[in-house]
Formats: structure tokens, sequence, C-alpha cells
């Protein structure tokens, strides 16, 4: 039986990004540089080549980083709700840093990799992050059996996935974070462990701190 392939990318830098800012439901656009990235990261795609779907989270982010690609390889962008980004609840709009000084048991509780219960203020809890992600690629895995898909989604959905297919734990953010319009690829061959052919892959986007 062919292996399913998930080519993930992260979308494209953000003004939330440069100001360390939790935006994850925010629909925030992408920097200029973020439109560079993603024309960017469209032709690597494009270098992999074999893609049969393109899915993105509706966020505009995502989005656009998307279209980019969709435009570079003539496959339709497919939106799916559960590809966005963790909801940060109340929190919306603040850095870790001033959710440290202002709220420190929160901030705590946020960071515990054992805390799966935890919550921003009418947001989700990281359970029901982590389950809405894996049943949102396990979904793509069995409607694209034996092919290989593109996935343009957020840091934390492909950090929350790649742990979760590859028996590491989804909670602990800092172990899989990746670079904007990286790629990662995944090949799932039915084994209970996923294998990882590459992961946060910025190849790409060289020469972009020369950039003006």
């Amino acid at each position: 039986m062919a292996p399913t392939e998930i080519v993930l990318v992260r979308h494209g830098e953000t003004q939330s990004n440069l100001e360390q800012l939790l935006h994850g439901r925010t629909d925030v656009p992408l920097t200029p540089l973020g439109e560079w990235q993603a024309a960017r990261v469209a032709q690597r795609v494009q270098e992999i080549g074999g893609a049969s779907a393109l899915y993105s989270s509706p966020l505009i982010r995502a989005h656009s980083t998307a279209l980019r690609i969709s435009q570079t390889i003539g496959l339709e962008t497919i939106l799916l709700a559960d590809l966005m980004e963790y909801h940060f609840g109340d929190f919306e709009g603040f850095s870790l840093a001033e959710i440290q000084q202002a709220y420190p048991e929160l901030f705590l509780r946020a960071l515990d990799t054992s805390d799966t219960e935890f919550r921003f203020p009418n947001g989700e809890s990281k359970h029901e992050f982590n389950v809405r992600v894996k049943s949102a690629f396990n979904q793509l895995v069995e409607e694209h059996s034996g092919e290989r898909i593109v996935v343009v989604a957020h840091g934390g959905v492909i950090g929350s996935a790649v742990a979760q297919f590859t028996g590491g734990n989804p909670n602990d953010w800092a172990k899989y974070l990746v670079r904007n319009c990286s790629v990662t690829h995944l090949e799932l061959n039915g084994d209970p462990v996923a294998r990882l052919i590459c992961w946060n892959d910025a190849l790409h986007l060289d020469g972009e701190d020369a950039l003006p």
C-alpha cells in the first residue's frame, strides 16, 4: 500500500509574529516579507511536486500563503476550519512576556506540558486543540490515502500534528516550533509512528536576511 504524504507549510510572516503577540484566531495579514516568503515557498512546493490536493486554514495569513501556492501549482485551495490556530480566548493580542508579568500563575500553567486541560479564559483547552488537529489530519489521510497533499496552517497546528504522528508530546510547544513558510514533510505508511522526511526546512528562504 502506497504511503500518504503530507507537506506542511506554515504561513508567512505577520506583524503579530514580529511583535510576538498571541494572535491565534485573530485575522492578521502578511507583511511584505511574508508575501515574499509565500512566493518562495510556493516555488519549493512546486519543486517537491506530485500534490493531489491543497488545504488551508481559512485565516487570512494562511489563506494568502496558500493562494500563492495555488497559483504556482495549479490546485484549488480547500479551506478547512479545523486547521485554524489555537484559540487564546481573552488573551488574544497579549505577548507571553505580558502574561508572565501580569498573570504569573496563568503563565506557568500555559507552559506546563502535562496540564492538558489548561485553557485561556474563553479559549480552548490544550486537549480540545490537539483532538481537533488530529481529527482534521486523520480525515485528510483517510480521504487521500496513498496520495501527497499540501496543508498550509499555523505553527501550533503543525507542531501538534507532527508531535501526535511521531509519538511526541503535542503540548511541548517549544520543541516543535517552525519558521514562517518553512516546509515539514510527513510520510504515513501504516506504522504507528510516521516518518519525518524533513522538518522546519527553510533553505528556500535563503537571502531573506538581506532583504530591505
